[in-house]
């Protein structure tokens, strides 16, 4: 589930993301994915909600196992996002087939 700030700005809660990791690594979850979702202004989702989770999992995957650059972290989400968005449209076109 994700929190919908009254200014329409979208958060992953805190109790999704693993416990174990720090504060300073949920910072950085944060920080990435708003980076990212700022990225998609401009070409957002049919699903918003359901991107910013694809993005969150991402960036979540990425830190548990060390990743801590933001830059990194970023290009990562939205390539799994879009990566994800590619393979659901060509799974549509091959249904009309």
């Amino acid at each position: 589930m994700l929190f919908v700030w009254p200014s329409g700005r979208l958060n992953m809660p805190l109790n999704e993301i693993p416990s174990y990791l720090g504060p300073e690594t949920r910072r950085l979850i944060d920080l990435a994915l708003d980076e990212a979702w700022q990225e998609l202004k401009n070409d957002l989702p049919a699903d918003p909600l359901l991107a910013r989770r694809k993005m969150a999992g991402t960036i979540v995957a990425l830190t548990s196992v060390g990743e801590t650059d933001p830059a990194k972290l970023k290009f990562f989400a939205l390539h799994a996002l879009r990566g994800a968005r590619v393979s659901a449209a060509t799974t549509r076109d091959e249904d009309t087939i």
